[in-house]
């Protein structure tokens, strides 16, 4: 039996991957590696005063921890500090991973452009590297209004839209996570890699439009395969996820053009050897196809979804691929023809009174056998003090399959209604969710 250690491993992870495990001869060891250190940054009143983690001392004690413990592979479904630490692991354990640069490139916004705008062109938009300690040695020719963003994020956090240079200006001033968050991923970049340029800094960028999209694959021994794209629908007028819905609705021309430059790109980053995850969008008004980020690891959201669709579960690909096997990928082999992982969310911070009850979401299951349900609000708590975007507050995830994208919505609607959730507005009354 194979042994894979799994790094900085989620509720997701550790609920669905021994199960997985098991069914391809592996087994898992999870390691916390960084204790949640990260989240701690990403909430409402992080820590200021607390050391910033010597993530290459933690690196390097992993390491001896495991260098006799007969691993064959090590992986994680976390970009950071899981995939950046991970591929630095493999590399010295001999084992199969993605270059630590080439990991890193990803993780860096700021190199991910770079190489962008070498091996894709046709789909990077124009961006400007901002220092907030010296923002008028910077030049840009960028016009208004435009997108701003931390070189190094979580899950779009101080992530804008700035519509002048007034706004632009001030939000310079702290649109940076606490660089307890931000250092120990400079600190990878100066120890494992070659690159010269730290991830204390903020992104300008040309403003995007369309249908946006996830790309989720793989790299091979050198090559690249896609195993299926994912549209994301959001709440109008908002940069908020409404639901992530599988397959895409896109023209197979597009798709196709998409996994062109998805292949692109990570062959000449030499990526190899792990899974990737692109966001991009499609403008139909003017044919043009933009990359958003590219993520070194699978969406976790995710691998339901394709379970429900294709008949394959994109942990079990996570598991192979980190052991040095090929994939088996099958398309179409689902129980259903549509999957979406659905988003509850509120545009108001919230006081968590109570949640939905077991007999609640026993009644959910019993009803839709394959639905998911993962709840992220927790009584007692503000939304804001979980890991939020930085417009809305998401409080939990309902995934399902259907045969139409019409049975889909009126199903979420359904499992919506069934499930109960007690918030006290943060400056009025109380609010009941059903």
């Amino acid at each position: 039996m194979k042994k894979v250690l799994v790094l900085s491993p989620t509720s997701r992870e550790r609920s669905q991957l021994p199960t997985i495990a098991e069914k391809i001869d592996c087994e898992i060891i999870f390691d916390d590696f960084d204790n949640d250190y990260f989240d701690d940054f990403l909430g409402e009143n992080p820590d200021l005063s607390r050391p910033v983690l010597d993530i290459v001392a933690l690196i390097e004690a992993t390491i001896a921890k495991y260098q006799d413990a007969g691993l064959a592979g090590v992986t994680s479904a976390v970009g950071y500090p899981g995939m950046s630490a991970a591929s630095v692991i493999a590399e010295r354990l001999g084992l199969p991973g993605a270059p630590p640069q080439a990991v890193m490139i990803c993780e860096h916004k700021y190199y991910s452009r770079v190489f962008q705008s070498e091996y894709v062109p046709e789909a990077c938009p124009e961006f400007n590297l901002i220092d907030p300690e010296e923002p008028d040695t910077q030049s840009s020719e960028l016009k208004f209004p435009c997108f701003l963003k931390p070189v190094k994020s979580c899950m779009s956090k101080n992530a804008y839209i700035v519509e002048n240079q007034k706004q632009l200006d001030t939000l310079l001033k702290s649109a940076l996570l606490p660089i307890q968050f931000i250092e120990p991923f400079n600190a990878m970049v100066r120890a494992y890699t070659s690159m010269t340029q730290d991830a204390t800094c903020l992104l300008q960028e040309g403003l995007l439009s369309g249908t946006q999209v996830s790309l989720e694959g793989y790299v091979f021994d050198k090559q690249t395969h896609v195993m299926g794209v994912v549209d994301a629908i959001m709440f109008p007028g908002t940069m908020s996820f409404k639901r992530w819905q599988y397959p895409s609705a896109l023209p197979q021309g597009v798709l196709d053009r998409m996994i062109a430059i998805a292949t692109k790109f990570m062959q000449g980053i030499n990526y190899d050897n792990a899974l990737f995850n692109m966001e991009l969008f499609y403008n139909s008004a003017i044919d043009r196809i933009d990359i958003i980020e590219i993520n070194p690891k699978i969406a976790s959201q995710f691998p339901n979804l394709f379970e429900k669709v294709d008949g394959f579960n994109t942990y079990q690909t996570l598991l192979e691929v980190a052991v040095g096997n090929e994939p088996a990928i099958t398309s179409g082999a689902g129980d259903y023809n549509v999957a979406a992982s659905c988003v509850l969310r509120t545009f108001e911070d919230q006081y968590v009174v109570a949640t939905p009850t077991d007999a609640e979401l026993a009644a959910v299951i019993a009803k839709f056998p394959t639905t998911r349900i993962q709840i992220y609000a927790h009584a007692g708590h503000k939304l804001s003090e979980q890991v939020q975007d930085a417009s809305s507050y998401r409080y939990g995830l309902i995934d399902l399959g259907a045969q139409s994208e019409e049975e889909l919505e009126a199903k979420f609607e359904q499992c919506k209604a069934m499930l109960t959730f007690d918030f006290e507005a943060v400056k009025a009354t109380t609010l009941k969710l059903k």
